[in-house]
């Protein structure tokens, strides 16, 4: 049955504990966290509004809806998601040092955010290098999650040129068909 110890120091201390860091020292957190980038959107370079081709060879301009959040009109960015790599500093305010099978581990705190001693590091260059390790596992692991995605995001362009154009035609009788109500409105009043 494993057996383990629970050493735990919080702020100053006069003793030195069995570990890498002690409570006080400053050292570099290897962070690399998923946050949003602002790029040119892919649809439109930029421009806000597409190209379609019809069917019948007929071009019309739409807004582009790949870059326009919501019911906004389009911003010619869109925010893709990167991991970004970001070494911060960190002052060690408790340590807690867990022996278990003759193994030792050690935990650090900066107030109620906890680290793992290999996330640690002395110098800020060792943490980017850290950092810069996660990223490539992590963007490993998420591009063979886009892999099972779908590849045609321009299917709905189809759609939604197809929509408004019905509603254009819909739209162009209903205008026809009230400007004759008008042109009869008018003639009959000059009747009376």
């Amino acid at each position: 049955m494993p057996w383990y110890i629970l050493i735990r120091r919080e702020r100053k201390m006069s003793e030195k504990l069995p570990s890498k860091f002690q409570v006080g020292d400053t050292v570099w957190n290897a962070r690399c966290d998923w946050l949003p980038v602002e790029q040119p959107c892919p649809i439109c370079y930029g421009n806000r509004e597409v190209k379609l081709t019809l069917g019948n060879g007929d071009e019309m301009m739409l807004p582009c809806n790949y870059c326009a959040p919501g019911f906004e009109a389009p911003k010619g960015v869109v925010a893709q998601y990167e991991h970004v790599v970001a070494p911060e500093p960190v002052t060690i305010t408790g340590v807690e040092i867990k022996c278990s099978g003759g193994v030792v581990q050690s935990y650090y705190r900066n107030g109620c955010f906890g680290y793992d001693e290999d996330r640690l590091y002395e110098f800020k260059e060792d943490a980017a290098k850290r950092g810069l390790a996660l990223k490539a596992e992590l963007d490993h692991d998420q591009n063979t999650r886009v892999d099972n995605l779908k590849k045609s995001k321009a299917k709905s362009f189809s759609w939604n040129a197809g929509y408004h154009m019905r509603e254009a035609k819909r739209d162009r009788a209903s205008a026809e068909r009230h400007e004759q109500k008008a042109v009869l409105c008018k003639a009959r009043s000059k009747k009376d």
